[in-house]
């Protein structure tokens, strides 16, 4: 009896881990590894292209990485139709190291200007060496909130945004810091998309509402995943303990056996 309970209990743990881990792969649009071609895409909707000395690095957070100078570097990723259902939510993960925070340099953002005013459809940002900016915008509304304190330079961290037609979250490191906006910010659907315009990593542009002011930023940039859906809670915890879902792998052509140990390591060793 002993021995069949050992057995379910053992099966059991395998379906659940196989349950958790194959959650991290709904939904997925695009993955932005930076391990295969330059700035590539692994599902193949829209590559990205490495602009004015962006650069990749084996210092990654999971293997290769984008590494940026803070001066005109950056990746434009061309919009796809692909990425419409951003209308009714979706979310963005990403690691990033940042050597110099400055005021509003996106890790990942699209839209006309950066801020002041309903001008982007996603931003994650940086504001100094410590502090971040998030939003999405409805026709109207610039859903837009700061948390200060929240990340240290030099360190790989995880950041990730959630949209889900109600609301929006900024997570770091699976906690979501204090906003003196509101985090998570309420900020209902539909949702800008600004389809003539491209995706950016690295650069926020239009700093202060003024065109052609722009904020490069100077770090690495890795594992930027785009979904369909808002991620739970649990979904977010998994991805910033430097899980690869495996569905990206898949795309890659990459064995994910060590994979997820790998990155744990480097993760632990990072911190």
């Amino acid at each position: 009896m002993a021995h069949r309970l050992s057995v379910a209990f053992a099966a059991t743990c395998l379906i659940l881990a196989a349950t958790a881990y194959a959650d991290i792969n709904e939904g997925l649009v695009s993955a932005w590894t930076f391990d295969g071609i330059d700035a590539n895409d692994a599902y193949g909707n829209s590559d990205g292209i490495l602009h004015d000395g962006a650069v990749l690095t084996d210092d990654g957070m999971n293997g290769k990485a984008l590494d940026l100078d803070g001066v005109e570097a950056y990746v434009e990723v061309p919009n796809e139709s692909a990425f419409d259902f951003m209308e009714n939510g979706y979310s963005v993960s990403a690691w990033m190291n940042v050597r110099a925070g400055r005021d509003h340099s996106a890790i990942v953002w699209k839209g006309e200007k950066v801020g002041w005013g309903a001008n982007f459809t996603v931003r994650i940002c940086t504001t100094s060496d410590t502090g971040m900016t998030w939003g999405a915008c409805a026709p109207g509304v610039e859903g837009w909130f700061a948390t200060d304190g929240v990340y240290d330079t030099d360190e790989w961290v995880h950041v990730c945004q959630t949209v889900d037609g109600i609301q929006a979250i900024g997570y770091v490191n699976a906690e979501i810091p204090v906003s003196g906006q509101n985090n998570p910010l309420p900020v209902a659907a539909p949702y800008l998309l600004f389809d003539d315009f491209p995706f950016e990593f690295g650069v926020g542009r239009g700093v202060g509402g003024n065109l052609g002011q722009d904020a490069y930023l100077e770090g690495m940039i890795d594992e930027i995943y785009l979904y369909d859906r808002a991620l739970t809670e649990e979904e977010v915890v998994e991805l910033s303990e430097g899980v690869r879902p495996g569905a990206v792998d898949a795309e890659l052509g990459v064995d994910a056996n060590g994979k997820i140990a790998t990155a744990w390591s480097a993760l632990k060793a990072h911190r």
